[in-house]
């Protein structure tokens, strides 16, 4: 049968008929049924993706800090692999003593160099818990403020050398929190 004009082409039939038309010609219990159906599907949806960020300012403090404790971890044990994996690739990094870094490579790079070079003595950090506060960035990210102790182990021994303040942007990229904008600052030898 030759195409007219007001048929449509579906699987090689022709009918006339057009392609949403069924749902106009369902009984009454099944347009109900597949509008709860459509309704759940697009709460479900919305429900996940706001899953993504935390729900409340207790969640997001709590993702947040345990974020930072992994990250060094890996920062304290050389992970260099696992540490990389905290940051965004267009990383900024400012320190009031060692100056200003951009990306990812290049801050790997002087942390390999300053943190796990094996003649120095190993630095370690640890964060001052009660100094410690996450603000959100309402649907993508997170700011970390706290200060942070730092410790040299030399021969088994772990001494501190030094404290200072530190402010972490932490965003939500892709599923993934990562640290985008670290400033170090405000260091003090220890007395």
């Amino acid at each position: 049968m030759p195409v007219q004009a007001g048929m449509y082409l579906n699987c090689n039939l022709y009918y006339s008929k057009p392609p949403f038309g069924g749902f106009f010609l369902m009984k009454p219990i099944m347009k109900k049924i597949y509008l709860l159906a459509l309704i759940f599907g697009i709460t479900v949806s919305i429900h996940a993706q706001n899953e993504v960020y935390p729900p409340s300012s207790e969640v997001l403090t709590e993702k947040i800090l345990n974020l930072d404790a992994k990250a060094f971890d890996a920062y304290n044990t050389c992970d260099v692999a696992a540490f990389r994996t905290y940051f965004t690739t267009d990383l900024e990094f400012y320190h009031d003593k060692g100056g200003y870094s951009k990306g990812i490579e290049k801050f790997i790079e002087t942390f390999k160099a300053n943190i796990c070079n094996e003649p120095k003595p190993k630095v370690i950090r640890k964060p001052v818990k009660e100094s410690l506060k996450v603000y959100p960035l309402e649907g993508y990210g997170a700011i970390l403020m706290g200060d942070h102790d730092f410790y040299q182990i030399e021969n088994g021994v772990e001494k501190k050398t030094g404290t200072a303040k530190f402010i972490n942007m932490w965003l939500l990229e892709n599923g993934y929190w990562k640290m985008s904008r670290v400033l170090s600052y405000d260091h003090k030898p220890s007395h």
